[in-house]
């Protein structure tokens, strides 16, 4: 009986030092696990809004109102960081391609669509399911707003594009988030065509992150 009773104790002891070390490898697998801001990680982001036309200068412009669609492809360049009194900036950079396609919806043309490339500061506070942002952007895209000749703010079929938006993210899971963003768009041909007068306009976004 005595040695019966050894003999399930070693059983239990073996089980539970098993037990143990799956525990821990599965700890660590966890840990291990990088979140969706970390350096290397991906970001798809699937945007659409409206944007109004002429804000800020709007002497000689024209209402050009546009609905526009978004595709971006980021890329974590750092993790977050920041640490005592600097922590509420906790964040990481993040670049990014997009391309985008608008359709006129009040103004002279139809359509305008290119690319931009972005550059992104995601605020980052851990457990939080909220992670605001603002980023800055510039490209070039194709217009046929050139065409109406009684506009002056369009003068060539190639226009270049600044962009600045703030915005937030909601996460529904570990890596699929809602977002909203408040865009401000400039658009011109840097004086390479004689009407340059510019769209300045402004909307909102919503969409959604999936992190990879």
């Amino acid at each position: 009986m005595k040695c019966f009773s050894l003999f399930c104790l070693a059983l239990l002891g073996l089980q539970s030092a098993y037990g143990g070390a799956d525990v821990s490898k599965s700890l660590t697998t966890v840990a291990l696990q990088p979140g969706p801001f970390d350096k290397g990680m991906h970001e798809i982001d699937i945007t659409g809004g409206f944007l109004y036309s002429p804000v800020i200068a709007k002497g000689n412009r024209p209402i050009l109102n546009y609905g526009q669609g978004d595709v971006s492809l980021g890329w974590m360049l750092t993790s977050p960081s920041a640490e005592g009194r600097w922590n509420c900036l906790r964040g990481n950079w993040e670049a990014l391609v997009n391309v985008f396609g608008a359709g006129v919806t009040h103004g002279p043309g139809g359509f305008l669509a290119g690319s931009r490339v972005l550059l992104r500061y995601n605020f980052v506070q851990p457990e939080s399911k909220w992670a605001p942002f603002f980023q800055i952007g510039a490209g070039g895209l194709g217009d046929n707003v050139y065409n109406h000749q009684d506009q002056t703010v369009i003068g060539s079929g190639f226009e270049f594009t600044l962009v600045t938006d703030a915005g937030v993210r909601y996460f529904i899971t570990p890596k699929t988030a809602c977002l909203f963003m408040l865009d401000f768009e400039h658009i011109s041909n840097a004086g390479t065509a004689c009407r340059n007068l510019g769209i300045n306009a402004a909307g909102a976004t919503l969409g959604v992150s999936c992190f990879f």
